[in-house]
C-alpha cells in the first residue's frame, strides 16, 4: 500500500487478525476494483488523448509515445473483458482521433490499397494497432539511417575531405552554374551566399 493513501486508510481501519484479512481484501474489490469504474477510466484516458490531438496539433507525442500509450490503454480495456472484438466499432474511431493528420491519411491510403474483399476486417481495430505499430517501426528505421553512427560523426569528415578534394581553380558545377547566371549560390556545406568551395 501507498502511505497515506485511500486504500491505506482503508486496511489501517481493519484490526490485524486472520478472520479479517478476507474482509479487508473484499472492502478493497468493493472499493477500488469496480470494473465499470476502470472503463470510464480507460475510456476517459483515450478521450483526453483525442482532445490533446486536437489542440495541440504539432506539440503532440511522437507516434512510438502515442502508439505505447494506446495499447496500454486498449490491453487494460482487453484484461477487463472489453475485447477489440466486442468493442472495436466503439473503440476504433477513438483511437484514429487520437493519429495526427498525417499517420491518418497514411492509414486511409493502406486500407484502400488493400485487395481484400471485406470491408469491416480492412478497418478492424487489430489492424489498425498492427498498421501503427508498423509506422513505428518504419519511423525507427528512418530515423536510424538519418543518424548514422552518430549525429555529427562523419559529416565533419565528409567536409574536409570534399573541401581538400576542391582547388581553388578546379570548375565546379556550382562555379559554371553561377558564372552563368551572374547569382551567387548558397554553399552547400552552410547554406550561407557563397561557392562552396570557399567554405
Amino acid at each position: 500500500m501507498v502511505p497515506d493513501s485511500r486504500a491505506a486508510r482503508l486496511i489501517s481501519s481493519f484490526p490485524i487478525t486472520t478472520e479479517n484479512y478476507p474482509k479487508a481484501v473484499e472492502q478493497l474489490k468493493l472499493r477500488f476494483g469496480r470494473e465499470d469504474l476502470l472503463v470510464q477510466i480507460y475510456v476517459r484516458d483515450l478521450l483526453s488523448l483525442v482532445l490533446k490531438n486536437a489542440t495541440t496539433g504539432k506539440n503532440a507525442p511522437d507516434l512510438a509515445t502515442l502508439y505505447d500509450m494506446l495499447e496500454t490503454k486498449l490491453r487494460a480495456l482487453e484484461s477487463l473483458e472489453r475485447t477489440k472484438e466486442k468493442f472495436a466499432d466503439f473503440l476504433k474511431p477513438l483511437v484514429e482521433s487520437c493519429l495526427p493528420e498525417n499517420v491518418l491519411r497514411a492509414w486511409e491510403r493502406s486500407r484502400i490499397s488493400e485487395s481484400t474483399e471485406d470491408a469491416t476486417s480492412q478497418r478492424s481495430l487489430e489492424k489498425l494497432m498492427c498498421f501503427l505499430r508498423h509506422e513505428v517501426e518504419s519511423e525507427e528505421i528512418i530515423r536510424l539511417a538519418r543518424e548514422g553512427f552518430g549525429k555529427d560523426r562523419g559529416s565533419g569528415a565528409i567536409r574536409k575531405d570534399c573541401q581538400k578534394s576542391v582547388h581553388k581553380d578546379e570548375p565546379t558545377a556550382a562555379t559554371l552554374i553561377s558564372s552563368t547566371t551572374g547569382a551567387k549560390l548558397n554553399c552547400i556545406f552552410c547554406d550561407r551566399p557563397h561557392l562552396s568551395q570557399d567554405c
